[in-house]
């Protein structure tokens, strides 16, 4: 397996924000920014995930127990966070909704969490002045919605894919202030949601990896991570409003 090198010190000094943080490749940015150097906001409801991230940190995690459907509560609970360089969003669910038994609690719980969210946290984030000059935003894509389609996934697709469109008009309005917005939109990743979809058989998960010409593997959330940590750092500057997929050649078939 490949294995990700991370330059001890090159987010020194820099507070980077990073919404769920507990799991999947949120929790796998967070512990990489914090051997990166950076002092991390985490936020998540997993409070002993945070515990556990914040022993790692030692002194450089802010942990941040918080549910971010809580709209009304944006103020006051962000308005003690520091200058921001960077702001992950990495918090979303994914439930199956299929046309014929639609749900609209299920859709407006992934609308919720996975598309107003971003923006209602991007935006309170920006009209307090709290992004730093030349911060660095990246919103947590997927390639379904943006590049392919799967039955029963139409809400969650659908809020991917606003992700994007958040990044190029969010990348626009920041411009002034040097502060760019991208996406990444992944493939399947090896996460704990993937590990427990019990739901899917092993042969169909093997039958799926296949599919990924490189490897023939699912990504491991290292790999995500890297490339967030690249769209964070000065080494992408010039890049604003994009989305970046790594998905090991799926989508180039």
């Amino acid at each position: 397996m490949l294995s990700i090198r991370i330059e001890c010190g090159m987010f020194d000094g820099k507070h980077i924000v990073v919404t769920g943080a507990t799991s999947g490749i949120g929790y796998a940015v967070t512990k990489d920014l914090l051997a990166a150097g950076a002092r991390v906001t985490a936020i998540g409801r997993n409070t002993s995930r945070l515990n556990e991230l914040k022993s790692i940190g030692r002194g450089a995690l802010m942990p941040l127990p918080f549910d971010l459907t809580e709209f009304t509560r944006y103020r006051a609970i962000f308005s003690e966070i520091e200058a921001i360089d960077g702001l992950v969003y990495s918090a979303g669910i994914v439930e199956n909704n299929p046309l014929r038994f639609f749900s609209m609690e299920k859709y407006q719980r992934t609308v919720d969490i996975n598309q107003t969210a971003p923006l209602a946290l991007v935006s309170e984030f920006a009209r307090v002045g709290k992004f730093a000059d030349g911060a660095s935003i990246v919103l947590l894509s997927s390639i379904l919605g943006t590049n392919i389609a799967m039955k029963g996934t139409a809400a969650y697709a659908g809020t991917k894919a606003a992700l994007l469109a958040y990044a190029k008009v969010i990348s626009l309005e920041l411009a002034h202030k040097f502060i760019r917005a991208n996406c990444v939109a992944p493939g399947m990743v090896e996460t704990e949601l993937v590990a427990n979809a019990h739901q899917l058989s092993a042969e169909s998960i093997r039958a799926d990896k296949d599919r990924y010409p490189l490897g023939k593997r699912y990504a491991q959330a290292g790999e995500i991570s890297s490339t967030i940590r690249f769209l964070l750092s000065s080494d992408s500057s010039f890049i604003t409003g994009q989305n970046i997929v790594v998905d090991g050649g799926y989508c180039a078939q």
